[in-house]
């Protein structure tokens, strides 16, 4: 399966085309969600997660094992849990992702389905907490992801993959965290080892162009700092991180929005498009909730793009 790439023009719609229907290997989650719609209500969010868990806790996982609540930091948040396959050899890559929350709440532990999936399929896959606002604000998320890659470059025992095949991702507000990494060269650790970044659903990517929500991203970015610098959109002048950007149909419109800056802005830097999937039928929650059960929407080609950027690193 091929990475799936937009022209600009396609950019500017972001609603249809990309993988196949294959939330419909999930029919009654598929009609809740149409039904829900794409505004991110305590029902859509509640309910997508619940469709969804029951559909992991039923999973029989086997094969992978799970290193929990290792420390990469001084802060009581700085934990991670490490997903490898029982024959992990120091060879897998290593994808390294953060969860959603508004940037003010989440747990790693609600990625513990792409954990698995990953570790399954051949990749070491490490989940981490990182701080939260209001106590932290930006650039904290960034800041957080250079500790937890200094720790994987010093525990390469504990975790079995390849401190130098070094895929960082995130979903929603993780996702934002993922990009200042990679978007801010001054938040980057030596020698990290990073090869590749996923983007899923970023909501922030441009700061400018609309007023933030005073309870999730003023509570981080701050209101009165200078929100255009701290915008990824305009921080892509230093190192070329490979990047995949994926997003959800029935994401909020004002997401659409953001991601297609980003789109756009990656292609007027390189000339050619950044990689770009989308998840039709999804919202911005199961876009990564779905990962590891019968719908493979966007897990085989996270998959895809993970083995690449590895390959590359050759």
């Amino acid at each position: 399966m091929m990475i799936r790439a937009l022209t600009v023009a396609a950019a500017a719609i972001l609603l249809s085309g990309g993988a196949p229907a294959q939330i419909l290997e999930t029919p009654g989650i598929a009609a809740k969600i149409a039904a829900w719609g794409p505004e991110l209500t305590r029902e859509q969010v509640r309910g997508t997660l619940q469709a969804y868990g029951a559909l992991h806790a039923a999973a029989r996982i086997e094969g992978v094992k799970v290193s929990a609540d290792r420390r990469y930091g001084p802060h009581e948040r700085h934990v991670l849990d490490v997903y490898a396959s029982e024959d992990a050899n120091g060879t897998q890559p290593v994808v390294v992702f953060a969860h959603g929350g508004g940037f003010v709440r989440g747990d790693k532990k609600g990625a513990a389905n792409i954990g698995r999936y990953l570790a399954v399929n051949g990749v070491v896959a490490i989940a981490i907490n990182y701080r939260l606002a209001p106590e932290h604000k930006w650039p904290s998320g960034g800041e957080d992801f250079a500790m937890a890659l200094e720790w994987i470059r010093g525990n390469p025992g504990v975790h079995g993959g390849d401190p130098a095949k070094i895929v960082i991702s995130g979903a929603s507000a993780g996702a934002m965290h993922a990009a200042d990494y990679t978007f801010h060269e001054s938040l980057q650790a030596e020698n990290d080892g990073v090869v590749g970044a996923i983007l899923i659903s970023p909501p922030t990517v441009d700061l400018t162009i609309r007023p933030l929500d005073p309870g999730r991203d003023a509570l981080y970015y701050g209101t009165e700092s200078d929100l255009g610098a701290r915008s990824v959109v305009n921080a892509l002048g230093g190192r070329k991180i490979p990047v995949m950007i994926a997003y959800a149909e029935h994401e909020p419109g004002f997401i659409h929005e953001q991601i297609r800056r980003l789109i756009d802005a990656l292609a007027r830097r390189d000339g050619r498009m950044p990689g770009v999937i989308s998840a039709p039928g999804h919202n911005h929650i199961s876009i990564s909730a779905h990962i590891g059960t019968a719908d493979r929407t966007l897990g085989p080609d996270l998959l895809e793009f993970i083995r690449l950027a590895a390959a590359r690193a050759k």
